[in-house]
C-alpha cells in the first residue's frame, strides 16, 4: 500500500519585490510547513548545517542560516548552530579537528556575529563525544554513533544545503544527519568500515598497483602522508597497503582520485551501499529526538555537482531552485532531487559537458548513481516517505507582508529620517555645483555608445 503522502512546501528562487527576498521566504516556510511546533519555550534548538571544507565559496551562507535562528528565538527556543568533525578524509582536511573546523566555520562567516548564536561543534574536540544508538530497523548498518551535542539537544531544525556528492551522489536533508550528526566512530559505521573483507574492497580501500606509478608517482610522498596511520608505503612497484592498521578514513582514496592518479580507489559496488547505509544513520539520528521535534528545511542554492566537503566546488549544474521545507526527510529530500533535475541545466557545468537535458537524473549522470537509492532506503527503515504533495508558496505583495520580515515594521522614512530632515533640513539646505540641466534631456545620448 501507497503510504500517505507528506507535505512539502517550496519557494522558487528568485525576487521582484521585498516579499520575495529568499531569507523572508525562507522564514514564511518555517511557519507554513510547521517546524515552530517544533519548540517548546527554553528548548535547546540544533540548527544543523554543514559549515564547509576550508577554501570552500559553495557553501550555506550565513544570511540564510541566520534567518532560521532568528525564528526559532521567537518560538521561545534556545538555539545553537551545530556541526561535526570528519575523518581525515584527505590530506590538508580542516575540519578533522574541532579547533580547525571552528576556524575554517569562522572564515565562512559562521560565528556569533553574523548567526547571534553559539556555533558548537558537536562530537568534541576530536570527534569522539558521542552515544550509541541501535539500530535493528537499519538495512545494513544496526547501529550508529550520534555526536552527543546533537543526542542532548531537545529539538532539531535540519538546515541542509543542496547540492551533489560524489560518494552518496546527492546530500541534503539525509546526509545533514547521515553523515553530519554522527560522530567519528558513527562516521566510520556509514562509511562502511571494515565491512566485508579486504580483497572486496568494499569497506577497504580499493589498490590497483598496475595502475599506481610507484615511487614515480609526483604525490608519492604525499600518498604516504595522507594516512593517520601510517598504514602506506609507496614502493617502486606500486602502493602497498596494510590492511591491519587501515582504518578507513577515506584519505588515500580520496587523495589519490583528487590529484587525478589511479593507485587507491573505490569498488563501483560501494557507492550505492553507502547511500543506503547513511539513510540507516539519518534513522539513527531521528531516533533520539521525541516525535515531533525535529524540522526539516534545505536551501538548493549553488548547486555544486560535489558535496561542501571539498574543498573548492566545480561550476553549478543547475541554476538556483528555492528553499523547501517538511517534516519529512524523505519527502524533502525527493522532492529536491525532482525539482533539480527539472531546473535547466548550469552553463559551464559538468552538466552541460554530458549533455544533459532538464528532467534528466543529473546527480546521476555526474556522480555514477541516482540518489533515490537513499530515498528508497529512508523509506524501507521507516525514515519517512517518497510520496509528496508539493505544496508550491508564493508570498502576495501586500503592505503587511512587506513589512513582516524587515528589521524595523516601522518604515524608515518614518522613523528615524523625518526627525532628521525636521532637524536637518537635508538636501534642501545643501548648494550643489553642477552644470545647467537645460539641453541634458538630450545631451545624455551622446554618451551611449550604443545609439
Amino acid at each position: 500500500m501507497k503510504k500517505k503522502a507528506s507535505k512539502v512546501w517550496f519557494a522558487a528562487a528568485g525576487a521582484t519585490n521585498w516579499t520575495e527576498s529568499t531569507i523572508c521566504k525562507a522564514k514564511d516556510l518555517f511557519y507554513a510547513a510547521g517546524l515552530d511546533k517544533c519548540i517548546e519555550k527554553d528548548d535547546s534548538v540544533a540548527i544543523k548545517i554543514h559549515c564547509g571544507e576550508y577554501n570552500r565559496t559553495a557553501c550555506l551562507r550565513p544570511e540564510f542560516v541566520a534567518a532560521i535562528v532568528e525564528e526559532v528565538k521567537a518560538c521561545g527556543g534556545r538555539p545553537f548552530v551545530t556541526d561535526t568533525t570528519t575523518l581525515t578524509y584527505h590530506l590538508f582536511n580542516n575540519r578533522c579537528t574541532g579547533q580547525m573546523e571552528l576556524e575554517g566555520a569562522n572564515r565562512h562567516g559562521l560565528n556569533w556575529a553574523s548567526l547571534q548564536a553559539p556555533f558548537i561543534i558537536s562530537d568534541g574536540f576530536y570527534g569522539e563525544d558521542d552515544l550509541r544508538v541501535e539500530l535493528p530497523e537499519g538495512n545494513i548498518i544496526k547501529e550508529t554513533y550520534i555526536a552527543r551535542g546533537m543526542y542532548e539537544a531537545d529539538a532539531c531544525i535540519n538546515l541542509a544545503h543542496a547540492k551533489g556528492h560524489p560518494i552518496t551522489s546527492m546530500g541534503a536533508c539525509i546526509k545533514n544527519f547521515g553523515i553530519g550528526a554522527q560522530s567519528k566512530r558513527g562516521k566510520y559505521q556509514t562509511h562502511l568500515a571494515f565491512w566485508g573483507d579486504p580483497e572486496d574492497a568494499i569497506g577497504y580501500p580499493k589498490v590497483n598497483r598496475e595502475a599506481c606509478k610507484g615511487t614515480e608517482c609526483p604525490y608519492a610522498k604525499m600518498c604516504e602522508d595522507s594516512c593517520p596511520e601510517v598504514a602506506i608505503k609507496v614502493e617502486p612497484e606500486g602502493v602497498v597497503l596494510d590492511y591491519e592498521k587501515c582504518a578507513l578514513c577515506y584519505s588515500c582514496q580520496v587523495t589519490c582520485m583528487f590529484t587525478g592518479m589511479q593507485g587507491i580507489g573505490f569498488r563501483d559496488d560501494y557507492f550505492p551501499l553507502a547511500q543506503i547505509a547513511m539513510a540507516d544513520a539519518a534513522k539513527g539520528c531521528v531516533k533520539t529526538f521525541k516525535e515531533g521535534k525535529i524540522g526539516y528545511m534545505a536551501y538548493a542554492f549553488d548547486i555544486a555537482p560535489e558535496c561542501d566537503c571539498f574543498p573548492w566546488n566545480g561550476n553549478y549544474i543547475a541554476p538556483d531552485v528555492g528553499v523547501f521545507a517538511s517534516m519529512d526527510p524523505v519527502a524533502i529530500d525527493t522532492a529536491i532531487a525532482d525539482m533539480i533535475d527539472k531546473a535547466p541545466i548550469g552553463p559551464n557545468s559538468r552538466a552541460e559537458e554530458l549533455g544533459l537535458k532538464p528532467g534528466e537524473d543529473k546527480f546521476k549522470a555526474i556522480n555514477a548513481f541516482t540518489p533515490r537509492i537513499q530515498l528508497k532506503a529512508g523509506e524501507k527503515n521507516g525514515l519517512g516517505t517518497m510520496n509528496y504533495e508539493l505544496i508550491e508558496y508564493e508570498p502576495e505583495l501586500n503592505p503587511e507582508n512587506i513589512a513582516k520580515w524587515q528589521i524595523r515594521k516601522i518604515p524608515m522614512t518614518v522613523s528615524p529620517m523625518r526627525q532628521v530632515f525636521a532637524n536637518h533640513h537635508l538636501g534642501r539646505e545643501f548648494k550643489f555645483n553642477r552644470e545647467d540641466l537645460k539641453g541634458w534631456l538630450e545631451n545624455w545620448k551622446d554618451f551611449d555608445p550604443t545609439l
